[in-house]
């Protein structure tokens, strides 16, 4: 049995209590008298009252309905009502949004509004970065790492130049963690997940050390067993006769540890410095423990691969299915394989091992002049893995060393004059340094007699760079209610990358020959303005315009084959900028019960940074696209009276190809489009039209609606919490060269959380059910090597590939007990 049966009847029970608790959050509404609002005075003030949500999506602290960007604003409450620790998990709270992992290159994949970067490339910074408190991070493994304590994250969706920079073309992810407080106050929560079997523990302790002196320490440990069932045999044999074994029993499995300290000491008055300091060592499966196969085509069994043209291919593995159904086949690589001269593949199970450390030194200056802000950082992380993407039918392996590190500086000030015009600008610096190294084993051949390895291939890659910026923006009151900002932010990029080939199977030497090596000097500059109005009739009252630009700078390809026929030019691409604009609409009414927030977008991006696989030459093909237009309306409101809310959120995007010729997916023939761009007379054709086409991951429609209600349980206290929310994604293409049998079919998923609070809400049991339906999403795929792809711009026949396709968020049901002290 994969589970006992105690645990099976305890969950089925909580699922049902969930259930329950859904159906009720709202009827139960309608059995409590409703409490008109209080009629709030007239304050035409910027100031924050009690409850309201503040950001700092322009650089300063100010109330979400003021800030004239599109942002969508989660509270640390919301996160935790739904146990949402992981960034994959937060995409069903903000819709258009498509995250997820991935394995090679950046191993993150992550889209909002249909704008994003893949993971091929580890050459590539994301479209979509992440800033936290305060600090830069744009390298995509951040995906993995567990959010705890948060105090809010910010969701900015479009260009995010002026305030934040490089890489942010399609927005940014905002996190910000709590601080000390002048008095104690102590937290401690531990819950255990039935379906991946995970136990969890997360606490916080913080107060004053001294007069001046406050600080903070949070933590929070994981072990989960996994929640995907694992197929493979426990032990077989590979075509050449070694033992290979099941991986583990259930795959997803992982463990975590992870904690961070502030400290926050008042050198005077005025002066204020900040220090936040974490660490987080995570292992696991490694990001394809959670991939299952497509086969291509519509075929029920796995390819046959057969690299060499024999009269008959490898067999598929027995266990392996073709369906995205929370199984798939996982095994160890054979043990002498791993050990002969394959680099960071440990002992031949498939695994992930991340280490990732970080400081912050912030110092705030007030003056009655200026306000100066100086965010000093440094961010480390190293991570190895060991990846199969093709199951047990073959070794489609490969291992990786990903070594980052980034400092950077930011010097900010923000002027507080008390005439119309106030002005922001500052100074930004940093240097990075990584290193990615790979080995790749990819078919069963007998071990290399002067290399001693069966490894298909060996590469050391990197880069070195560097960035610099300078950023202002002047606002003017040219009314009691009319402000006008005008900006631009000019940056400067620097990077040095590398490639190098290793000795390794002398059978594949002609393919992937030792001894090539690739230099690029890249350097580019670039100026990004924009300009907002806004407007502000009441306090509670804005409408906004604005004119954006983004840039994410160019670079070189460093996870392309080094095959006879790679080039420096092949592995170039250039900037990718944007530009557009939005207009948006936020009020507060009804005394402050409804809040209404809108925005409509157009926005072009051009030469668009794309990634593609190639599963017969082992390629990965980076390019720029001509132009993507995006343009859509989004929306989301908020209404409480009394102990019930009701919440909500939709969006509707339209995201377009313009005047873009690129690669045909593996198996396109001429008469599926693969007619363009041949090399040479008679030669197949390599390229395929996507002018008018929906680019990946970009679902036209998404939305969400919730419920909460609070309800007293005793006169001493006690109370009794209940909320349910309902998630809607439609369907998206999940492939970069949009495969026509690669799409995600539209999805709906329920939340769904029942909790006792006790006096104070001192301590609190909490039953939290998320993704209730149990939809398998596929975030991401790419096509499996040597397993179809043929006849590619030819008249046919044409081979579609498997794809090995990552599948997250699978149901997850939690008990979980806190206390406050």
């Amino acid at each position: 049995m994969d589970r006992s049966a105690s645990l099976r009847a305890i969950r089925h029970a909580c699922l049902a209590s969930i259930i329950v608790a859904a159906g009720v959050a709202i009827p139960a509404y309608a059995q409590t008298p409703v409490t008109a609002p209080v009629p709030a005075p007239e304050d035409t003030t910027s100031a924050p009252t009690e409850g309201e949500i503040i950001v700092t999506a322009r650089r300063r602290d100010e109330r979400l309905i003021d800030a004239p960007v599109a942002i969508t604003a989660l509270g640390g409450a919301a996160l935790d009502n739904y146990a949402v620790t992981e960034f994959s998990d937060m995409a069903s709270l903000v819709p258009t949004m498509v995250a997820g992992k991935a394995a090679s290159g950046s191993s993150a994949s992550i889209f909002l509004r249909g704008v994003g970067s893949t993971a091929l490339s580890a050459g590539f910074d994301q479209s979509v970065s992440f800033v936290v408190d305060g600090m830069p991070m744009s390298r995509g493994r951040e995906i993995s790492l567990s959010q705890y304590d948060v105090q809010r994250i910010e969701v900015l969706k479009g260009p995010q130049a002026l305030f934040f920079g490089k890489n942010a073309t399609g927005g940014l992810i905002s996190v910000s963690t709590n601080n000390p407080k002048d008095v104690f106050e102590a937290g401690f929560k531990a819950g255990y997940g039935f379906e991946a079997q995970e136990k969890y523990g997360e606490g916080y302790i913080s107060g004053p050390l001294a007069d001046t002196l406050r600080a903070r320490l949070a933590f929070r440990l994981s072990d989960s067993e996994g929640a995907f069932t694992n197929t493979a045999a426990e032990t077989y044999l590979d075509p050449l006769g070694m033992e290979r074994h099941r991986n583990s029993k259930y795959r997803g499995y992982g463990r975590t540890y992870s904690g961070r300290l502030t400290l926050e000491w008042d050198a005077a008055p005025n002066l204020t410095f900040q220090l936040k300091t974490g660490y987080t060592d995570q292992k696991d499966g490694g990001p394809t423990d959670i991939v299952e196969r497509i086969c291509g085509g519509g075929r029920v069994t796995p390819f046959s691969p057969n690299p060499f043209g024999g009269p008959a291919g490898i067999p598929p593995s027995p266990n392996a299915d073709c369906r995205i159904d929370g199984r798939s086949d996982s095994s160890t690589i054979p043990l002498a394989v791993a050990q002969a001269n394959y680099r960071y593949a440990g002992d031949g199970h498939m695994y992930s091992r991340l280490k990732s450390g970080f400081g912050i030194l912030t110092g705030t200056l007030t003056t009655d002049v200026f306000d100066v802000t100086s965010i000093t950082s440094y961010y480390r992380f190293k991570q190895t893995d060991l990846n199969n993407v093709s199951g047990e039918a073959y070794p489609a392996t490969f291992s990786q060393l990903a070594d980052y590190r980034q400092t950077s500086e930011e010097l900010r000030f923000q002027s507080k004059w008390d005439g119309p015009v106030n002005v922001l600008f500052g100074l930004f610096a940093s240097s990075n340094k990584f290193i990615f190294n790979t080995d790749a084993y990819i078919f069963p051949v007998p071990i290399s007699p002067v290399t001693d390895t069966y490894v298909t291939f060996k590469r050391d890659n990197g880069f070195s760079g560097s960035s610099m910026s300078a950023f202002g923006e002047v606002t003017a009151n040219l009314t009691d209610s009319i402000e006008l900002a005008g900006g631009a932010r000019w940056s400067y990029e620097s990077r040095d990358s590398y490639q190098a080939s290793l000795p390794a199977h002398l059978g594949f030497a002609a393919a992937f020959p030792a001894g090539l090596r690739l230099d690029d000097r890249y350097r580019e500059s670039d100026v990004s303005p924009q300009v907002t109005l806004r407007y502000k009739p009441s306090r509670d009252l804005t409408f906004y315009a604005a004119y954006k630009e983004g840039f994410k700078s160019g670079g070189f390809n460093i996870s392309q084959t080094l095959t006879p026929a790679a080039t420096v030019a092949a592995g170039q691409f250039g900037a990718e900028r944007a530009r557009g604009g939005e207009v948006g609409a936020r009020a507060i009414l009804m005394g402050g019960a409804l809040s209404l927030n809108a925005t409509a977008y157009y926005y072009d991006y051009l030469d668009l940074q794309v990634q593609n696989f190639d599963p017969v030459t082992i390629g990965q093909v980076v390019a720029n696209a001509g132009t993507l237009r995006v343009k859509g309306i989004e929306g989301d409101f908020n209404w409480r009276s009394g102990g019930f809310s009701l919440r909500g959120a939709a969006a509707f995007n339209d995201a377009k190809y313009k005047d873009y010729i690129g690669q045909c997916y593996g198996g396109q023939t001429i008469a599926a489009g693969c007619n363009l761009l041949a090399p040479a007379p008679g030669a197949a054709f390599t390229s395929q039209d996507y002018d008018g086409r929906t680019p990946p991951k970009a679902p036209r429609f998404a939305g969400r609606i919730g419920a909460s209600y609070d309800m007293p349980l005793t006169d001493s206290g006690w109370t009794l919490q209940m909320s349910s929310d309902v998630s809607y994604t439609g369907k998206y293409n999940f492939t970069d060269t949009l495969r026509p049998d690669a799409v995600q079919k539209a999805y709906t998923k329920l939340d769904a959380a029942l909790r006792v609070n006790g006096p104070d809400d001192r301590w609190t049991v909490g039953l939290i059910g998320r993704n209730l339906t149990n939809k398998l999403v596929v975030t991401a795929a790419n096509d499996i090597p040597f397993a179809g792809g043929t006849g590619t711009g030819t008249a046919g026949p044409g081979v579609l590939a498997d794809m090995s396709a990552f599948v997250d968020n699978h149901r997850e049901i939690y008990v979980e007990v806190g206390f406050k002290f």
